[in-house]
């Protein structure tokens, strides 16, 4: 079981619903309770201003230890709303970047299955 935890910095929601329904459709993930007990963190929306300090930190922490997985070109590179996601943080460890507005549930798996790879081979 891959227990998964989202991080909503701002977003317009939509990849989050992508993530729900994934979460709810495939049997090998589930939800986390926190980010401690997680296997790998999603984030979602453009790292907005009001989300910034809690977000940055809560990724800098866990994301040394389990792999990080950008939904969306908001988490990306903050487009449409601008400037922002982790484009503007170039020192945050990201396993892998899902384009797309949203993402489809198929690509959110395969994702998540790549970043799991890759921490395991030692690859971030």
């Amino acid at each position: 079981m891959i227990r998964i935890f989202r991080v909503n910095s701002g977003s317009c929601g939509a990849c989050d619903l992508e993530i729900i329904a994934t979460v709810e459709a495939t049997p090998e993930l589930a939800w986390a309770v926190s980010p401690a007990e997680a296997d790998a963190l999603l984030l979602t929306g453009p790292i907005t201003a009001a989300a910034r300090a809690t977000v940055l930190g809560l990724l800098r922490e866990y994301g040394e230890r389990i792999p990080v997985v950008a939904v969306g070109r908001c988490a990306i590179d903050g487009a449409p709303f601008g400037r922002g996601g982790v484009a503007a943080h170039p020192d945050l460890k990201i396993a892998v970047r899902i384009q797309g507005c949203p993402v489809a549930p198929k690509t959110i798996v395969a994702a998540v299955r790549t970043a799991l790879e890759r921490q395991r081979e030692g690859i971030q």
